[in-house]
Formats: structure tokens, sequence, C-alpha cells
């Protein structure tokens, strides 16, 4: 494996990068998460995450917001402070993580010793500029296809399992029957095909709502459409699979780490829209491939738990494990 990744970095004119393993990286005195806002994005709640798990752990890290707000859709702890009290308080022995390139500048500014850019799945452009070794960024990444993609750039980037916070778990909630659960926001075109193409199908909506309202949705529903086609790791149809949804749809750049088909999902090409159809129409139909799917998708889940990604989290920065936990 390790050959055909040296050819394949040679023929794109890229080495790979060696590692020292027994290179000691320095604790900072103090971590900082840049966010660009609180709206309701993965990335938002991935970063106030990472946060609260590197304050649990020993290392307190404070989100910096522009208006030093916190995000209120969803649990979160660690203290926030402004954009500007950031300016003012960032020495030179602290780390700042962020997950926006259009924030760059801002941390380039910045005297911190470590700046770690956070690969959180968005797949952008921007996200493949910000891997330029010029730009003295550490990486970390959130998914195996972001962790595969940089390392056939030359870059090394730890791997940080995602985590699932237990909110999402089904405990036996009744199921609407024949209820299909969407995001508008993912794909508002896609929706409305689907849904000329299934009058009959019973649409759960979940837009604007808070983590619980969210969670609520996904325990009631039968299935969860997937229809996002450009994200490397998408946080909605793995939520889903812990919900006990029967999980159906696109797999995005990244999905196949979690969805497997006719194993965990039903996958449908990306950008298919009578593939979804079929595929719904036949599920529908089959409780018996539904339910199979919606329990080896939840047994594959247990795995995505919080203590997990907060371990994977503090060996990708280097950090032992102050908690006092094991």
């Amino acid at each position: 494996m390790l050959t055909w990744l040296k050819k394949k970095q040679k023929s794109a004119g890229m080495r790979l990068r060696k590692v020292d393993p027994g290179a000691i990286l320095p604790v900072p005195s103090h971590f900082y998460y840049v966010l660009p806002g609180t709206g309701i994005y993965g990335g938002v709640k991935k970063g106030f995450h990472c946060a609260d798990l590197l304050t649990d752990s020993g290392y307190p890290c404070t989100v910096a917001t522009q208006d030093g707000t916190r995000s209120t859709w969803f649990e979160n702890h660690s203290p926030v402070i402004t954009r500007e009290e950031l300016v003012r308080r960032c020495e030179p022995t602290d780390a700042i993580l962020f997950s926006c390139p259009a924030d760059a500048p801002d941390i380039d500014s910045l005297p911190a010793g470590r700046k770690i850019l956070h690969m959180q799945g968005a797949n952008t452009a921007g996200d493949w500029k910000m891997i330029d070794p010029a730009r003295g960024y550490e990486c970390i990444s959130h998914g195996l296809h972001m962790t595969y993609q940089l390392q056939l750039r030359g870059r090394v980037a730890p791997y940080v399992a995602m985590g699932i916070p237990d909110v999402f778990r089904w405990q036996g909630e009744p199921k609407v029957s024949q209820s299909i659960a969407v995001m508008p926001r993912k794909g508002e075109a896609v929706i409305r095909a689907v849904q000329q193409g299934l009058p009959e199908a019973n649409f759960i909506m979940i837009d604007g709502l808070s983590e619980t309202e969210t969670a609520a949705r996904l325990k009631s529903a039968d299935l969860f459409l997937a229809i996002s086609e450009n994200e490397a790791l998408g946080l909605p149809p793995l939520e889903s699979m812990c919900a006990g949804c029967c999980v159906i749809g696109f797999p995005g750049i990244g999905g196949f780490e979690f969805m497997r088909h006719l194993e965990t999902a039903y996958l449908i090409p990306n950008g298919d829209i009578a593939g979804l159809i079929s595929g719904l129409r036949w599920l529908l139909t089959d409780p018996i491939w539904r339910d199979a799917l919606r329990q080896t998708g939840m047994d594959f889940t247990k795995y995505y738990t919080m203590e997990r990604e907060r371990r994977y989290l503090l060996r990708a920065l280097g950090l032992i494990d102050r908690s006092g936990g094991s």
C-alpha cells in the first residue's frame, strides 16, 4: 500500500513527508478555536465540540466568535470571547485551531506558536489552498477521505474520529411508519423532485431546529434521505443512523467511511434523482430490508462516540490525557 502511494505521489510531483515518531510538539499554554459564526452548520458544532473535548481533557480552550456569543442550538460549555479580545489575549505560547479558509488572514496575524488547520470535510477549493506547507499550518482531519487526500498531497494529517452526541442515540422511540426525514438546505431542488415522484410519502422536514429537536425528529423517522453531493464527511447521515433511521441517498465524496451499500445504508450514485425515487419506493415497501439496514447502521455507529473522538483529538495534537480518565 505504501509503495503504491509513493508511486502515486511521484506521478503527481509530490513527496511523502516523513514524520519523526519521537518528535515532541510543544504543549500550548492555551488553546483557542476560531469560528466565523454560530449558525446551524456541522462545522460550527464540531468546532465547539473540539473546544469542549480539550477543556474536559485538562487543556483549557476558548472559542472565539465575531461577537463573542456562543451557539445555542446544541450543548457546549467552553468559554467564548470576541475575535477582538482574542487579538489582545493571544501569546506565542498559545495554539489556534480553525477550519474556515476565510479566517486564514486573521489567523496569520496572530502570534500563536501553533496554528492548526482543522480539516472538517467541507471539501472546498479553499481547503486545499490552506494545506500548502508554505502556509505553516499543522493539519488534523475529521474523516478518512480527507486524511487520505492530504496524504496524497504530501501532508500528514492525523485522523480524528467523528463522535456523535448521545442525544441522537435511538432508545426505542416510536417511529412514524414509512416516514422520510429530509434536510432542505442540503438540496431543495432534489427534495422537490423526490416529493413529486413520491407524492404518497410522508416527509419530515428538518430545518432551523436545535440539536435536541433535530434528534427527536430523526428518532421518529423510518428513513433519512442523504442528498449532499460534495461533502467529504456529512454529519446528518451519521447522526440519522444513530437515531435508528434507514439511510438512503448520495455518499457525497467521503460518505463511504460509514455508508456501505446494502450493509449500513442504501447508496445511490451522486445526483441520480430517479435512483433515489426507485430506492425509496423499494425500501418503503420492503420492511425486512429497511429494518435490517436500520439495525446494521445503528450497530456500526456505536463506534462513533464522543469519548473516542476525545482520545483521537488528543493523539492528533500530541497531548496526553489530563482529565484523570483512562
